[in-house]
């Protein structure tokens, strides 16, 4: 049997997805003389606050608080303390349609960070990003709650909002966003022809959907042949992730026999597995295939990619990937709680660890990127209701509706860069369209496309 990926989808926020989880039984063992002299000191340290602190401490918050500082030294944010509600929800594995806002988080140094918002939902529409921290969820610090706590705090009914505030590097002031909760239902691929190219092109969103997304990937594959297609971009952009047998399933497709996919290493270096490509009638190794990435690419995203890059199969385009490639094992501990940590890390062919690393690009192409100015201004334009009265009166993105954009936005006094305002505008009218991907706005596919007629 694969690996298998145990994923936590919890009311739009995708925790440790991509991350294998595996539950383990608790294991006892001797500890050293260094460790019982320092567990001496803890134990004084607890008598001393429990006696002479001013106020009466709550003992829960004590021994919570140790157990995640001990977590915590070991500088590795997927390894954490599961308190009985996280650890049952773990357990159930909670997935399918839900009412939420749609990124994928890691907790990292008292926030949660944002590996990648999902395109379509209402973090994707808000404009969040890669590496955003979430430092308030309605008006509370991340800080002074529990993972399982700032969870309830994101949840809701469709059509309620909230409320976070957001740190961005490279922005001095948090910025606050406000978003509707939906119910998220993903379409994980979409795929278009581009003609004079004779290229296809295929987005997948995440690596979920055990038993149908292959077979729609390879669905989408044939019709892109079918139209004339003889090269393939694979769109791996804001992908956070997903199940690993999805991963080494599309990486089968277009490796020979017999090659390694990716392999898992634990303590000292010492191989567990390593996964590799089998024969197969379904097999594409004749096509071209170059690969797009960028920070919000992340786990399976970057087992798929390191696959194909290390093997010469495919180049890779645009940015780095975030860097997420380890395997947590679950340890049930007293009172329904739990501890994951992890225990292995995935490497690439090449034998190169993903994790805090992520994959490098063959070409690094950053795409078109706002300015402060830029930013500031259509934050103005969104305040001041400018946006959605004029995507209601304007059906489709066009030279038209171009001009008429833009027009508006000099008509209130706001300059913004014309790559910026196409790039924002189309973005916006893409929600609502199956329109293809734009090669003037997207400088990435672009040059992914030029690469292939090479």
């Amino acid at each position: 049997m694969k690996h298998r990926e145990r994923i936590l989808w919890i009311c739009g926020i995708f925790v440790a997805l991509g991350v294998g989880f595996f539950f383990a039984p608790t294991k006892a063992s001797a500890i050293s003389e260094e460790a019982e002299k320092y567990l001496l000191n803890l134990h004084e340290v607890v008598n001393f606050i429990e006696n002479d602190y001013v106020d009466p401490p709550v003992e829960k918050k004590i021994y919570v608080g140790a157990i995640q500082g001990a977590l915590q030294s070991l500088g590795d944010p997927h390894s954490r303390f599961l308190d009985t509600e996280e650890f049952a929800e773990l357990q159930n594995e909670t997935k399918g349609s839900f009412g939420g806002i749609g990124v994928e988080v890691s907790f990292q140094e008292n926030a949660f960070v944002i590996i990648a918002p999902i395109e379509g939902t209402p973090a994707w529409k808000a404009g969040l990003l890669p590496q955003d921290r979430i430092i308030e969820i309605n008006g509370k610090s991340t800080k002074a709650v529990s993972l399982s706590d700032s969870i309830n705090m994101m949840r809701g009914e469709v059509g309620s909002s909230v409320t976070m505030k957001i740190e961005r590097k490279g922005i001095k002031e948090p910025i606050t966003v406000n978003l509707v909760r939906e119910l998220i239902q993903i379409k994980y691929i979409r795929s278009s022809y581009f003609e004079k190219e004779k290229t296809g092109y295929i987005k997948l969103v995440q690596f979920m959907g055990r038993e149908n997304t292959k077979k729609e990937f390879i669905k989408h594959l044939e019709n892109l042949k079918v139209k004339g297609a003889d090269k393939l971009v694979l769109d791996l952009r804001m992908n956070p992730g997903g199940l690993l047998d999805l991963a080494i399933d599309l990486a089968d497709l277009f490796l020979s026999p017999g090659l390694e996919i990716v392999s898992v290493k634990g303590r000292g270096g010492s191989l567990v597995r390593s996964y590799k490509s089998e024969k197969s009638n379904e097999k594409y190794l004749d096509l071209p295939v170059v690969i797009l990435l960028n920070n919000g690419s992340a786990s399976a995203s970057e087992i798929l990619a390191g696959a194909l890059k290390d093997n010469k199969r495919a180049k890779v385009v645009g940015t780095q990937s975030f860097g997420k490639g380890s395997v947590q094992s679950i340890f049930p501990l007293s009172n329904g709680t739990g501890v994951a940590i992890t225990i292995q890390k995935y490497y690439t062919p090449s034998g190169v660890s993903i994790h805090g690393k992520g994959i490098t690009p063959d070409f690094i192409i950053n795409p078109i990127q706002a300015s402060d100015d830029d930013r500031f201004n259509l934050e103005k334009a969104i305040k001041k209701n400018l946006i959605r009265p004029f995507l209601e009166k304007t059906p489709e993105y066009n030279e038209t509706a171009v001009k008429n954009f833009q027009n508006l936005l000099r008509e209130e006094k706001l300059s913004i860069s014309d790559s910026v305002a196409k790039l924002f505008l189309y973005n916006e009218m893409r929600q609502n369209s199956s329109n293809a991907p734009n090669l003037e706005l997207d400088l990435q596919l672009a040059e992914a496309i030029r690469i292939l007629k090479e």
